[in-house]
């Protein structure tokens, strides 16, 4: 183990002797906090007048708000309802058990896959398919 050691320390002697890296003055460092400050400047500016968000976040921005809203009319309606003490009728229409049952099946699946495909579309994967058809 030692005589690795000794190789590894000896071989490194014998670089540090064969490269010679310039002494680097003040106007070097100067230089380089400048450019940093630079970048910070540039990345805490605010956002330019003319720059836009990209579409897939509008997107999600309109179905937040109206997945909001229809929570908030939800609340509103059955939440507020053992409190109040007011009882909603919502009529219904009449359908047959036996007709009903396979559209709401259906229905759900539809949703659900529609709700999949909607997810899908704002991942890398989506982009890529989005970007492919286009």
């Amino acid at each position: 183990m030692t005589r690795k050691l000794e190789i590894e320390a000896t071989l490194d002697r014998s670089l540090g002797n064969q490269v010679k890296a310039p002494r680097l003055d003040l106007r070097f460092d100067a230089a380089v906090w400048a450019r940093i400050e630079a970048a910070e400047q540039r990345a805490a500016s605010p956002v330019q007048v003319g720059s836009r968000a990209p579409s897939s976040a509008r997107w999600l921005f309109v179905i937040n708000a109206i997945g909001i809203a229809v929570a908030a009319v939800l609340v509103v309606i059955f939440g507020f309802e053992p409190f109040a003490d007011v009882s909603v009728n919502v009529p219904t229409p009449a359908i047959s058990a036996a007709v009903k049952g396979p559209v709401v099946m259906m229905g759900a699946q539809a949703f659900a896959i529609v709700a999949v495909v909607i997810g899908v579309m704002f991942t890398p994967l989506g982009r890529r398919l989005r970007a492919e058809l286009t």
